[in-house]
Formats: C-alpha cells, structure tokens, sequence
C-alpha cells in the first residue's frame, strides 16, 4: 500500500501584517509612484534638465521647420 502525506494548508497572513505595509514600504525605500514632487523639488528637477529641455524643443523645431521655406527663413 502508498501511504500519501498530507502538508498541512500555509498559514494565514495575520492582520496586523497587511496594516503594516507603509512601514514595509518605507523600510524597502519604496515611494509612491505617482506622487508629485514639492514646488521647489519640481524647479529643481526642471533647472537639472535644462540643457535636455533647450536641446529637445531646438531640434523639434529645426525639424518642423526644415521642409518649409517659410520655415526656414523663420529658423
């Protein structure tokens, strides 16, 4: 004869463990994902990428623009 063995079922989650997910979070580093910065974190992030945002909309134009001679007198 088999003998089958029977693993008893996972313990449950207790619910102190599902109320403590923020400080989970927190000790992982997490943040949220859609929060949005602070007033002066945003003019922070938008002065560190200053170069990126002038370069970017100078070639977007340069593009728009280069078909049309209109466009590239206005250039």
């Amino acid at each position: 004869m088999s003998q089958v063995l029977h693993t008893p079922p996972p313990a449950p989650v207790p619910p102190a463990a599902e109320d403590d997910l923020p400080a989970l979070a927190a000790r992982h580093g997490l943040t949220v994902s859609g929060a949005r910065p602070t007033l002066p974190g945003y003019v922070r992030e938008l002065w560190a990428r200053r170069h990126f945002i002038l370069a970017f909309s100078r070639a977007k134009l340069t593009a728009q623009y280069s078909q049309a001679k209109l466009g590239q007198l206005w250039q």
